[in-house]
Formats: structure tokens, C-alpha cells, sequence
């Protein structure tokens, strides 16, 4: 026993003693980098060989991880097989062989081998790169000055992404195919980033278009503008003036313009009336007159009216929910009951933004079937059926026939992706682009083509079908852009535009958002699209300062822009020739590089305004302080420039009545006062809903603009508003569009409030709301069909507690009021304008002894002569103004001030 119990303890003494197995070191190199991972699976570091410096986290660092059971299992070991790495996972049970293959510049891995059951997912590649601070989805890319690292999926059916925390990560799945998929991994100086892209895809047979030779991203077109517009055979000479006018070298043409339907395209006769021959050949003209043309189309909608509906909802149009027939149905009945429970099935239309659950429309056998409501005892029953809908024939079906829910977006039809459908339509836009000879496409929304499942796949699919049948150079730009979309894709656009505050709207959302993410992943970006409008109940005419704004940042940024408007718009526009002279300048002096950089990076932040002295364009930062005035009356601004010459807008704008008199509309009456409960700390902010009232039919405002509520509040004091409480009441017109009045509680006690407009030029810089979309807040909003009262939170203060009751909205009535002879007091100088301006016509004077005066089109109605002796000068700082007028009115003033040049 002895001797035994003393040999077990020599070999235990034995097995201390000798060294521990040494963790091998993989190590591969680039051009520029060292990666290194080890036997036991872990990430051992990614190295600058410039700097020497290590850019991966360390810290739960696997090589890759598989998922099976819902559950993640990294990478337990790795061994040499030959040229491959064997992987092996924990306890999954799964195993893989990995390529690791050397190409100069980046290193790819490629999943060789597979063995295992039940995976979900395999990673092919996972770094944490938390020093890399820039991050982009697009490109996959994190980066610094110094270096960037990316993951490029070599197929479509590999998911690379910015994986949760710091993460770059690249994944295969069943369902899509896995043995055999790649990823090249990219480490390099990031100013060669874009160059060793253009040869991971020319070196891996990857979607890589050029345009004139030159690859897309880097092309000139890629730097030039464009005028989204209804191009048509009538019009084509005059929208080829403006676009010549404006600097665009292409024109882009509304699907709705070219096309009569979404789906199979059929050629829009009225716009079009020689059908494909016409608009080839209006394309022609345009190349003739030195500009390029671009297809807008929405990538896999089918339209209602669309032959395709009518022919191929069998098989083609997607569906979300299946139920079954509980009972035979008639070509007349208008209740059709189902076995079970429709919970599944969408009781909310189609409307124009997009949610995922939504539309009422239902397919068995060959017909189409709308539906008003889901009832019956059981919930099981469609009612209010409207038969033979979207012209299918009425049909009569057998107890047991499959119901299916037709997907809906934007009030259309969605292609089933992986039917026939996809490439039918791909083939139809193709064979268009090349034989009308459009140079350019814009895949609207390409985003919603997720409803066939995920993003990351499902986006790309329509998009690239049509594209690699087409066999022209093509500039392609849409909305729903994935890592594998970003190789067709030549630049991004900013989102769709507003009607109001599109200023801010530019800074905070177009540039801040959208221009950022593109820049990030290393892709051009425009700043469009941006609308060109007419007056409206709804929103102003665009007016040259708008035009000026975006200029100064398109030449700031080095970076081009769309304009979105209509030819009709244009015309109605009196100042359109101007504005579009104004945007042509800036265009030329951007794109003949003029100006210096140091002077384009001023042009970033601020107003500024383009002034021609002598031979040499400066640029004068300039100030317009807005404000509304009850004539006669007093205002104050506050100039920040030097002293200089009066200049001025003042517009005649509707006297609102009193908020008792007959004219006015109550939309909330409350006896006692609604209290209005601050949110709770999990409500969604800013725009918490407090208190709605639906109108029982929707209300006409469109001259009841402005509002009076009345509502006391407690616990409130003055302060900054960075400190104190602010409210919304917000109009709801149909579609989910709205209009929002901010309400600042910095008072106690009870009030009447007036809030004149809406105060669209505060929602994004104070309250970018996230309880509604913001976008639906600043456009198409109908004030001839409100349907209902909101009042929201926007901002609560928690360290002051505040309580607020409202007991009373009403909307003011407008009425026309005119300026007649109105006079501008400017301490002891006086400024007649000796005219007559009727409710929404303006005076402009920019100094020169003239005013000119405008109808709310701006259209002219001639000038006035002004004594120059009669000029007055606006000072320094404070300046006191005093407006008369031979009548009482109402007036919005903007006061001018230019500051020095650039």
C-alpha cells in the first residue's frame, strides 16, 4: 500500500514539474498589419505595422462563435489542418475548418468545412475595436485618422454588420448558405481604405460599376447635383432651362411621372403620349442639351391598379398571415368567417408612413378581397368585404380555401421575393434603362423590401437583380442601402425634405444624421432631397435665403445636392429664375474648386450671404431675426454686425380674432381643467402623450391656424428654457400627420396663451420628438381635415416638480388685413413704402433707393421708389423699431444684418 500511495505521488510530482503545452500563435500579415490569434481561439492582437500599435480588446476576444440553441459558443481551439484552421466550439459540438488566405493589402477567411447540428449562425470573423471611435454600418468599417478595419462579405449571403458594443462582425446562416462563403478583413492607413476596397472587389469578382471609366464612388457625376422633377415629352425644353439654370447635370423623373403604375411599369401615356418612344426620346433631348436623366422607381411595390395585382396575386404578391375558410363563400357575400382567431391579420389601413402590420386586404384563389373591420362572436370574421377588389374577378370559394394576408407599405403591394416576381421586374427596369437610355436609377424604398425577412439580405436582393442585368454606365442612389447594396451605390441621399424650418432641419437632421452616416462609411452623400415649393395654407414659398442656406453648405461640404419640386411649382413660384441663378453659382464655384478650403470649412455653421465685389465673390455672414407684429406696434432686435443700412422683409399677414368672439372654434372645452400628468420614467420622450380628443368629423383650419389655450399651472418659476417644462398641442390631420405649439410653463397661475404658427424651427434642435415621427410634423400636413387634438410632454424637469390643467384650445379665426402705406420707425429716421400689401404680399429692400415688392409667390409687383435721405441705419446691438400703418394690421418683419466677409 505504501509503495503504491509513494508512486502516485511521484507522478503527480512529476506532472507539476514538466512545462504546460505552449499555446501556439497563428500570425498572419498584410501590406500594412499583423493579426494574431491563438490555438485556444482568442484573438491575440491586431498591429499597425506603421505605428506598432495594437488595436483589438483583448477582452472576450474570440476568433469567431457559433450559435445553436439560441446560445453563442466562441471558440474553444484551433489547430492546423493542413492549410486550413480547425475550429472547435466549446461544447456545441460543432466543429469548422477556417482558410485564412494572405492577399497583399487584406487577408480573407473563408469557412471550408462544417460539421455539426442544429447551427443557426456561424461567425466567420468577430474584432472588438473599441479604440476605433468612427463607426460605419455601411461600409462595416471602424476607424480613426490613422487606420481603419472593416469586414467586406464576399456574397450576398454573408451578414457583415457593427456588432453590439465595438464589434465588427461577419456571419453565415443555414437558410442563406454557409460552407464555402468568405469575408475579406481589411486593416489599413485610412486614406487607402477606398483604394483597397476598389481591389477586394475587382480581385473577388464583386459588384464594382464605374461611370466614364472611373470607378462610380470616385466618378465627376458622383459631384454633380440633380432636379428631381416630372420631366414629360410637353415640358422637357423648359425643365431642361431651369436644371441648365440651377447647375444639375442630371434630371431625375418621378416614377409617378414616367410610369402609370408601380409594378410592371407600363409607360405613362399623359405624360408620355408616344409612349416608350416618347420618353427615349426625351431623354435624348436632355443628353442632346449636355444632361444625363435618372429613373425613379419603388423597388418591389406593386401598385393596387397595377396589371400585376390583377394577374399574379396567386403566387407573387408577399403574405404575412394564413388563415382557413370556415364556410362556403358566394361571389356577393360581404362577411367571410375563418376557422379560428385572426389576431394575426391587420385591422389599421395602409398609410403613407410606413409600419410593418398594417392594410386590409386579403387573397383566396385568384380574388382580392378589402375588409373593412375583423368581428364576429369569435373574432374569426371579415367584415364590410368589398369584393373583386383591385380588379380580380369576384370568385366564390370552398369551405376550407386558404385566406392569405397581403403585406402592405405605403398603401401598395409588396413582390414576394422569392417568387418569379423579383426578376420579372428586374428584367422590365433593366430593358427600360437600356433601351430609353437612362443614365442614373433611384431605388425608393428598397428598406421595405425587409417584410420579406432580414434587412441585411432581403434589401439587397431587388436592387441587385436589376442592376446586374443593365448594361449601361449607371448612377445608382436609393434608400435601403446594406453593406453588400454599398458597391452599387455611388453616394447616399439625406432623406426625403420639409415644407417647414428647413433650415434647421438641414443642419440637425440632413447633415448632422444622414451626411454623417454616409461619411463614416466612406460613401458620397447629397443633400437632398430638398424641397422647392409655392405657397400654401400649410407652409411658405421657398424664398432665396432657403436657396442660400443649402448652397452655403453644399460648397462648405464639398457636396451636391437634389432639388425635389414639380414643374407646375416652378412656374408658380415667382423667384424661381433667381434662386435657381443663385444655386448655379454656388454650384459653379463649387465644382470649379474656387474656393479655399479654410473659407468653406466658415461655411458650415451660420447663415451666410454670397456678395460679388469687383472681380472676387465674398461671403458676408447675415442675420434674419423673424417676428410678427399687431400693426401699429413696436419690436426689438437685437443686431450682432456693425452698423449699416436698414434692410428688410415685411409681409402683410391675417389679424387673428378674438379667442370669445363668434369666429372662433373650440376644439377642447374641459370643466374641471384636464390635468395633464407628467410622464413616467419609462414614457418615450420627448412627446409623451398626456391627454388626445378625436374630432367626431374632421375640422376645417385652414383659417383657424393659430391657437389660444387657456391653462393654469403650479410649481413652475422662470428661468432659462433649458430649466423649465414644455408642452405641445399638437393638430392631427389624417395619415398620422401633424402640426405641433409649443407651450413654455415658466409662469404659475392661470393663462390664455396664443402660439401664432407652428413651432417647427424648435422641434429639432429642443425637442426632436421620438414618440412620432418628426418628419410627419414639418410636411404634408392638410389643414382643411384635422382629425384630432394632441397635447404632449416635450420636456419635464424632475428636480421641479410642475402640474398643469388645460381647460381650453380654441382656434383663432383669421381674417385678411392690408398694409396700407406702411411705415418702419427706426429711432428719429422713418422708412415709408408707398404701396398697398395685401394679406401675404411682402416688401423686400436691400438698400440702392428701392423696394420691391412681391405677391406670396413671389411674384413681382413691381418696386417703389425710396428717398435715400428717408434710409435708416441699423445700429450696433439693440435697435427699437415702431410699425405704422393707415389702418390696423398685422405684419411679419424680418430685419436683415450683414456681418463681414469671408
Amino acid at each position: 500500500m505504501k509503495t503504491a500511495r509513494r508512486a502516485i505521488l511521484l507522478l503527480c510530482f512529476a506532472l507539476f514539474l514538466r512545462p504546460a503545452a505552449k499555446a501556439e500563435i497563428f500570425s498572419y500579415e498584410t501590406l500594412s498589419a499583423r493579426y494574431e490569434v491563438g490555438s485556444d481561439g482568442r484573438n491575440r492582437g491586431l498591429w499597425d505595422k506603421a505605428t506598432g500599435h495594437q488595436w483589438l480588446s483583448l477582452q472576450d476576444s474570440p476568433f469567431a462563435r457559433v450559435k445553436k440553441g439560441n446560445q453563442y459558443f466562441a471558440v474553444s481551439s484551433l489547430k492546423r489542418n493542413g492549410d486550413a484552421l480547425h475550429a472547435t466550439f466549446g461544447k456545441s459540438g460543432v466543429e469548422a475548418d477556417y482558410q485564412v488566405i494572405r492577399r497583399g493589402d487584406y487577408w480573407i477567411i473563408k469557412l471550408a468545412a462544417l460539421a455539426g447540428d442544429g447551427i443557426q449562425e456561424i461567425e466567420l470573423g468577430h474584432l472588438n475595436t473599441p479604440s476605433l471611435t468612427n463607426a460605419g454600418a455601411l461600409a462595416v468599417v471602424r476607424c480613426n485618422d490613422t487606420l481603419a478595419i472593416s469586414l467586406t462579405g464576399l456574397s450576398d449571403r454573408v451578414d457583415c454588420r457593427l456588432a453590439g458594443g465595438d464589434a465588427l462582425a461577419a456571419s453565415v446562416y443555414p437558410e442563406y448558405g454557409m460552407v464555402g462563403e468568405a469575408v475579406a478583413v481589411l486593416a489599413v492607413p485610412a486614406e487607402r481604405f477606398v483604394d483597397v476596397v476598389q481591389r477586394v472587389e475587382q480581385e473577388n469578382h464583386l459588384p464594382s460599376p464605374r461611370i466614364g471609366g472611373r470607378w462610380a464612388k470616385r466618378s465627376f457625376d458622383v459631384r454633380t447635383s440633380y432636379l428631381f422633377t416630372d420631366l414629360t415629352e410637353a415640358n422637357v425644353n423648359q425643365t431642361i432651362s431651369y436644371a441648365k439654370l440651377g447647375g444639375f447635370r442630371y434630371i431625375l423623373i418621378y416614377s409617378s411621372t414616367w410610369a402609370r403604375s408601380l409594378g410592371s411599369y407600363p409607360i405613362n401615356t399623359n405624360a408620355f403620349p408616344h409612349g416608350e418612344a416618347g420618353l427615349r426620346a426625351t431623354i435624348t433631348r436632355c443628353h442632346e442639351a449636355g444632361l444625363k436623366v435618372g429613373m425613379h422607381m419603388l423597388t418591389s411595390l406593386v401598385s393596387k391598379d397595377d396589371p400585376w395585382a390583377r394577374a399574379k396575386p396567386t403566387s407573387s404578391l408577399l403574405r404575412d398571415a394564413e388563415a382557413t375558410l370556415d364556410m362556403d363563400v358566394g361571389e356577393t357575400n360581404r362577411s367571410i368567417r375563418a376557422v379560428s382567431g385572426l389576431a394575426s391579420f391587420s385591422t389599421r389601413p395602409s398609410y403613407y408612413y410606413a409600419s410593418p402590420h398594417q392594410g386590409t386586404d386579403i387573397q383566396i384563389d385568384k380574388e382580392i378581397i378589402h375588409y373593412t373591420a375583423i368581428g364576429g362572436a369569435l373574432t374569426n370574421e371579415f367584415v364590410g368585404c368589398v369584393r373583386g377588389y383591385a380588379g380580380t374577378p369576384r370568385e366564390a370559394h370552398h369551405r376550407g380555401a386558404r385566406v392569405f394576408h397581403l403585406v402592405e407599405r405605403y398603401g401598395c403591394y409588396l413582390a414576394d421575393l422569392q417568387s418569379p416576381l423579383k426578376d420579372e421586374l428586374a428584367q422590365r427596369i433593366a430593358g427600360l434603362i437600356d433601351r430609353c437610355g437612362f443614365d442614373m436609377i433611384y431605388f425608393d424604398g428598397g428598406e421595405l423590401s425587409d417584410a420579406n425577412g432580414p434587412f441585411w439580405y432581403w434589401a439587397s436582393q431587388q436592387q441587385m437583380a436589376v442592376w446586374k442585368r443593365v448594361h449601361r454606365d449607371l448612377l445608382v442612389q436609393g434608400s435601403g442601402i446594406t453593406p453588400w447594396t454599398w458597391h452599387i451605390f455611388c453616394r447616399g441621399n439625406c432623406d426625403d425634405y420639409v415644407e417647414l424650418a428647413p433650415k434647421q432641419y438641414l443642419d440637425i437632421h440632413k447633415i448632422a444624421d444622414s451626411w454623417e452616416y454616409y461619411y463614416k462609411s466612406f460613401m458620397p452623400a447629397e443633400l437632398g432631397w430638398w424641397g422647392f415649393l409655392a405657397n400654401a395654407p400649410d407652409h411658405p414659398a421657398t424664398k432665396p435665403d432657403d436657396v442660400e442656406y443649402y448652397a452655403a453648405r453644399m460648397l462648405a461640404l464639398d457636396t451636391p445636392v437634389s432639388l425635389e419640386t414639380t414643374l407646375a411649382t416652378l412656374s408658380q413660384n415667382g423667384r424661381t429664375k433667381e434662386m435657381l441663378g443663385l444655386l448655379g453659382r454656388y454650384e459653379k464655384l463649387r465644382l470649379a474648386n474656387r474656393v479655399p478650403r479654410n473659407t468653406c470649412k466658415q461655411l458650415q455653421r451660420g447663415e451666410w450671404h454670397l456678395i460679388k465685389e469687383g472681380l472676387r465673390s465674398r461671403f458676408h455672414l447675415i442675420q434674419y431675426d423673424s417676428q410678427r407684429v399687431i400693426v401699429p406696434g413696436r419690436c426689438s432686435v437685437h443686431n450682432r454686425h456693425g452698423a449699416q443700412p436698414l434692410k428688410f422683409r415685411l409681409q402683410a399677414v391675417s389679424v387673428l380674432g378674438d379667442p370669445n368672439g363668434s369666429n372662433a372654434l373650440v376644439l377642447l372645452q374641459a370643466n374641471p381643467p384636464a390635468e395633464l400628468n407628467p410622464p413616467g420614467a419609462t414614457a418615450v420622450m420627448h412627446g409623451a402623450l398626456a391627454t388626445n380628443v378625436d374630432f367626431s368629423k374632421p375640422l376645417d383650419l385652414l383659417h383657424h391656424r393659430s391657437l389660444a389655450v387657456t391653462l393654469r399651472v403650479e410649481g413652475a418659476t422662470a428661468g432659462r428654457d433649458d430649466e423649465s417644462p414644455f408642452i405641445n398641442i399638437q393638430l392631427e390631420g389624417r395619415g398620422k400627420t401633424y402640426r405641433d405649439y409649443f407651450i413654455h410653463l415658466d409662469f404659475s397661475g392661470e393663462r390664455t396663451i396664443t402660439v401664432t404658427e407652428p413651432t417647427a424651427e424648435s422641434m429639432l434642435p429642443r425637442f426632436r420628438p421620438v414618440a412620432y415621427a418628426y418628419i410627419a410634423a414639418a410636411r404634408n400636413f392638410d389643414y382643411g381635415a384635422v382629425v384630432g387634438l394632441n397635447i404632449r410632454w416635450m420636456r419635464v424637469v424632475n428636480r421641479r416638480p410642475v402640474q398643469c390643467w388645460v381647460s381650453r384650445v380654441v382656434a383663432l379665426g383669421e381674417q385678411d388685413a392690408a398694409l396700407e402705406d406702411p411705415e418702419i420707425r427706426l429711432g428719429a429716421s422713418a422708412f415709408r413704402i408707398p404701396a398697398t400689401l395685401e394679406t401675404g404680399q411682402y416688401a423686400e429692400y436691400w438698400g440702392g433707393g428701392k423696394v420691391h415688392l412681391f405677391d406670396a409667390d413671389g411674384h413681382s409687383l413691381g418696386t417703389q421708389a425710396i428717398s435715400t435721405a428717408a434710409a435708416a441705419v441699423l445700429a450696433e446691438g439693440e435697435n427699437r423699431f415702431e410699425l405704422t400703418s393707415q389702418r390696423p394690421a398685422a405684419a411679419r418683419i424680418v430685419i436683415i444684418s450683414l456681418g463681414e466677409a469671408r
